[in-house]
């Protein structure tokens, strides 16, 4: 999340100093105040300043809760630490203004409801990976007495090496210690638990129906409740939405995860989950594979991609010491013993200037599945970037295409050849020559089925019949999906076909 220029829509002049930190742009605004951008000059670190607007400090201002709310939120999140929650350093007042601020960690991260309003569905193994680390890091904030209550995709957060992040408790519930009036409705309609809108006192199960919101609206690409609020209110009090493997949709989730929606959203708080450490569960026994920890390396790819620069003509400038540091490490080459590193450098830099940061982690997976530079340049190149930037990738990286090859050495007793020199670019078939195989078609159809619907039988055909190598088959495929569908997504998709 970029910071923008030094002003604010409320008229006011931003200022240049908050307590000690030294502002440098806004991150959001919104009702309550203004998130800054800032740098905590004593350590050099990137932080988060959030504060609360002026006329709400005011004596007869009418959201006379508002500072209970902001004192709340500082509270709330600064008894808790956890990897997925948002660290929440000083609470305090600018002497200055009189502003009241939050320093919190800075998150160089992009909000879930970013992607969902996107329509980019996850898939089904980054969708299980959300929610564990979500419930992760509710089952340690009630752990510690707390309960969220405002779990939405605009309050997660996720990072650029694949992580999520929980912000903004500021209407969080402390047990024994309520700060928000037990008349006021606060929170966001739809994923609001039924308690909330009645009598009945909630508890961290508000967090639970907010999860299991989240699950369904994950799963099927939709939420559960729609419409205007007294819509929303009625649907959540009294009508169950259909089970998410029942619905007309395009690669529907499998039904073994019906039940747990529907008992993480269940009308009474005795009838949800009693933790979350107990959905956490019911998750994990209901997901044959394991579940990653992060986001897949496809859709870090996908996230990132709006986000990037129009590709320079020359390299970016070196990050200043204020800028925050790089969050996906470097990897190096998995065959360090083979391949050639200078070489692989140079794939990484071409790649980088195109992809941004997660290019190295791109070539890392790639080498772990090709057997020469040519093919290693070409899988990266067919996997992650478009028609106009893979054309000037390889022509960038001609020089490596048709120089003599420097395979990685051989495992011992392994017969494998390789070519001792490259035809010309343009006579090279992208990926290799890889042969057709008849159920790589009906497994690649499969694929398509999900991003297009049936149709995909027709065209796939179609790929089938004028292509002679998978390579082919799968640029074909990738032409022939349109413009709605995303080309990288796909094409990592069918790759992953054996």
């Amino acid at each position: 999340m970029s910071a923008r220029p030094l002003h604010s829509a409320f008229g006011n002049a931003t200022p240049k100093q908050i307590g000690k930190y030294l502002i440098e742009g806004v991150l959001g605004e919104g009702a309550m105040g203004i998130v800054y951008k800032a740098i905590d000059p004593l350590i050099h670190r990137p932080v988060a300043i959030k504060t609360i607007r002026q006329p709400l400090l005011a004596v007869d201002a009418q959201d006379i809760s508002a500072t209970e709310r902001f004192h709340n939120e500082a509270k709330a999140a600064g008894r808790l630490t956890h990897p997925n929650i948002v660290s929440v350093y000083e609470f305090g007042e600018d002497l200055a203004s009189g502003d009241m601020f939050l320093a919190m960690e800075y998150v160089n991260g992009t909000p879930l409801q970013d992607l969902l309003a996107r329509r980019l569905r996850l898939p089904l193994p980054d969708v299980l990976s959300l929610m564990l680390q979500l419930l992760d890091a509710l089952h340690a904030a009630h752990e510690q007495g707390v309960w969220h209550r405002d779990i939405k995709p605009a309050n997660l957060l996720i990072t650029p090496d694949g992580r999520l992040k929980v912000t903004d408790f500021g209407i969080a519930r402390i047990d024994a210690n309520a700060l928000t009036r037990a008349t006021t409705t606060m929170g966001s309609p739809g994923y609001m638990a039924p308690e909330r809108y009645t009598d009945d006192t909630p508890d961290r199960r508000v967090d639970i129906f907010s999860c299991g919101v989240l699950l369904y609206e994950l799963l099927t690409g939709g939420p559960p409740f729609t419409g205007p609020s007294n819509a929303v209110m009625y649907q959540v009090l009294h009508r169950d939405p259909p089970p998410p493997s029942t619905l007309a949709i395009a690669g529907p989730p499998p039904s073994r995860y019906d039940a747990i929606v529907a008992r993480a959203i269940a009308k009474r708080a005795d009838g949800r989950f009693a933790t979350a450490l107990e959905m956490r569960e019911a998750l994990v026994e209901a997901t044959p594979a394991p579940i990653r920890s992060t986001l897949s390396t496809q859709t870090i790819v996908k996230m990132s991609m709006p986000a990037q620069p129009a590709p320079a003509a020359t390299p970016a400038p070196a990050s200043t010491p204020d800028e925050p540091t790089q969050v996906v490490p470097r990897p190096a080459p998995v065959r360090t013993s083979g391949w050639d590193l200078a070489s692989i450098a140079q794939v990484e830099k071409m790649l980088t200037q195109r992809l941004g940061p997660m290019a190295p982690l791109v070539v890392r997976q790639a080498a772990q599945h090709c057997v020469d530079l040519p093919s290693l340049i070409y899988r990266v190149a067919n996997e992650t970037l478009g028609r106009t930037d893979r054309k000037a990738f390889l022509a960038d990286l001609r020089g490596l295409l048709e120089a003599p090859a420097k395979p990685p050495a051989p495992k011992a007793g392994a017969a494998t050849s390789f070519r001792n020199s490259q035809p010309p670019i343009e006579q090279i078939p992208v990926l290799g020559d890889t042969p057709m195989r008849a159920d790589t078609i009906d497994k690649a159809q499969r694929v398509m089925t999900v991003h297009i619907g049936p149709i995909a039988k027709l065209l796939t055909q179609r790929a089938a019949s004028a292509s002679t190598t998978r390579e082919q088959f799968f640029t074909q495929l990738a032409d022939m999906a349109g413009e709605n569908v995303d080309r990288k997504a796909l094409l990592a998709q069918l790759w992953r076909i054996a």
